[in-house]
C-alpha cells in the first residue's frame, strides 16, 4: 500500500521566477482501452517501451537484490492469474487436484517491493526461508519446498520451482496441467537474455519466456495495473487498481498539501524524504468521483531520483479511465552530474547567470551543519550563512542585491560536505 511521505523541503523558484529556472513540460501515457498496455517511462526521454499486460503470468526477478522474487501478473485483480498456497511440498505433486485449493491460502504480490512476489507470499520465521523455498549455504542454491496450483487465464496449473542458483540466477521449474495430467520442465537463466532487466516475463501456458522490459536503466516509472491492500473496514482486501510503480534503481518521495510552485516558501525540516518503495506515486493520486471523472488535487506533487541520478518533479494534471489517459507535467531540477563530493549525491546553481537571487539546490546523503561563503576572485567574502543541511533534497536562497555584478565562487563546506561553483552576477 502506498505509503504517503510528506516533503517540506523542496527547492523551487517563487512563481516570479518560475522562467528561469526548467520549464514546465507537459506529457502523456496511454495505456489503450482497458488499460490494456503497460508503458514503461523515462523522465529524461519519455516513452521507452508498451507491452500488452496480458502476455505474461509469471516474472522471474534478475536483479541481484531480489533474487528470488517471483511475481504474478494481478493486473486484473484476479480473472487474469490467481495463485494458490495449497500447503503441499514437493513429495506431493503427482497428488495435486484442484479440490486443493479449498483449504488454501491466496498469494498476492507486496506492492511496495519488487522483492516481494505472490510466490514469496508465504510466511516463515526462518530468514533463509524465501516463501517457495529456502536458502541452503553449502550449494548456494534456494530448494524449492511448496506447490503452488495457478489458475492463468482460466487455466489450472500446478507449478513447482525446483530451484534457483543465485550465483547465476537461473531457475528451475515445472508446470503441471492439472486436468490432463502433462507435466513440462523448464530453465529460465539470466545469462545472456535478461542480463540488464529487473525480471524475465513467463508464459505458463505457451511456455515462453518474454524479453518484454527495457534495460532496467533506460526506465524510470511504469504505468500498469496491479493489486494493492485497501482498508474495507476493520481489515484490507486486495483491489486492482490503475497507476504508476517505480524501477527499484530510482528513489521517490511525495509533497502533498504544498502549492506545487510556491513550494520553496514551505520547505523545513525532514527526515529521509527519499523511498525505494515502488508504489510512492501509485495510484492514489487521484479519485474518482463517478462517470468515469476522477479528480486530481493541484497540491500534490512527486519526486523522482532517475535511474540516471537527475531528479525531477512531477504533477498529474488528468486521467481518463476509458483509455487509460495519464497526463501530466515534469520538469528538471537537478540534472545528472558527476560530483567529487563524499557527502552530496548532486547539486544545482541557477539561474547563472543571474539577475537576481541565486538559489542552490542540494541531494544529500545525511544531516550536516555547514557555511556558505560567496567570494570573489581574489578570496573577498562579500556574503557568508551558516546552514543546517537535512538528509534528501535541500533548499537554499542566495540574496544578491547587495553583491556588486561579477564572477564570484559559491562554497558550501562542513563535515563530509565540500562543494564549490563559478556563478556570475549580472543585474
Amino acid at each position: 500500500m502506498q505509503k504517503q511521505i510528506l516533503l517540506l523541503a523542496i527547492l523551487f523558484f517563487l512563481a516570479f521566477q518560475m522562467k528561469a529556472q526548467s520549464p514546465w513540460i507537459i506529457d502523456s501515457v496511454q495505456m489503450g482501452a482497458g488499460t490494456i498496455n503497460d508503458v514503461y517511462y523515462s523522465l529524461d526521454n519519455g516513452i521507452n517501451k508498451t507491452e500488452n499486460n496480458k502476455n505474461w503470468h509469471l516474472a522471474f526477478s534478475m536483479n541481484s537484490g531480489d533474487s528470488s522474487s517471483i511475481w504474478a501478473n494481478h493486473n486484473a485483480g484476479n480473472a487474469f492469474v490467481k495463485v494458490y498456497n495449497i500447503h503441499k511440498d514437493k513429495s506431493q505433486w503427482a497428488s495435486v487436484s484442484i479440490a486443493d485449493t479449498a483449504s488454501a491460502n491466496l498469494c498476492y504480490n507486496n506492492d511496495q517491493l519488487w522483492s516481494q512476489g505472490a510466490l514469496n507470499d508465504i510466511y516463515s520465521p526462518n530468514i533463509m526461508n524465501f516463501g517457495w523455498g529456502t536458502y541452503d549455504v553449502n550449494s548456494h542454491k534456494i530448494i524449492g519446498d511448496s506447490i503452488f496450483i495457478i489458475i492463468a487465464d482460466s487455466t489450472i496449473l500446478k507449478v513447482m520451482i525446483d530451484s534457483l542458483e543465485t550465483l547465476t540466477s537461473t531457475y528451475y521449474f515445472r508446470v503441471g496441467d492439472i486436468v490432463n495430467n502433462t507435466t513440462t520442465s523448464h530453465v529460465l537463466a539470466k545469462d545472456p537474455k535478461f542480463t540488464n532487466t529487473l525480471f524475465a516475463h513467463f508464459n505458463l501456458i505457451t511456455g515462453m519466456d518474454t524479453l518484454r522490459e527495457p534495460i532496467k536503466t533506460e526506465w524510470d516509472i511504469l504505468f500498469t495495473k496491479y493489486n494493492t491492500l485497501i482498508p474495507q473496514g476493520p481489515v484490507t482486501v486486495p483491489y486492482n487498481v490503475v497507476g504508476v510503480l517505480g524501477n527499484n534503481l530510482a528513489s521517490f518521495a511525495q509533497a502533498q498539501n504544498v502549492e506545487v510552485d510556491s513550494a520553496y516558501q514551505n520547505y523545513g525540516v525532514y527526515t529521509n524524504p527519499w523511498s525505494k518503495e515502488i508504489s510512492v506515486i501509485g495510484y492514489d493520486w487521484k479519485t474518482h468521483i463517478g462517470g468515469g471523472v476522477y479528480a486530481i488535487p493541484d497540491s500534490n506533487t512527486f519526486f523522482i531520483k532517475t535511474t540516471a541520478n537527475s531528479i525531477y518533479q512531477m504533477q498529474f494534471l488528468n486521467y481518463v479511465g476509458s483509455n487509460g489517459n495519464f497526463v501530466f507535467r515534469k520538469r528538471l531540477v537537478i540534472p545528472t552530474k558527476v560530483n567529487d563530493l563524499s557527502a552530496v549525491n548532486q547539486y544545482a546553481i541557477f539561474p547563472n547567470p543571474t539577475q537576481g537571487n541565486l538559489n542552490v539546490v542540494l541531494d544529500i546523503q545525511e544531516k550536516a551543519n555547514a557555511i556558505l561563503n560567496v567570494t570573489d576572485f581574489s578570496g573577498r567574502v562579500v556574503y557568508s550563512k551558516n546552514i543546517q543541511l537535512q538528509q534528501g533534497l535541500n533548499a537554499l536562497l542566495v540574496p544578491t542585491q547587495s553583491i556588486a555584478n561579477g564572477q564570484y565562487i559559491v562554497n558550501i563546506q562542513g563535515e563530509n560536505i565540500k562543494m564549490s561553483e563559478k556563478v556570475i552576477v549580472a543585474k
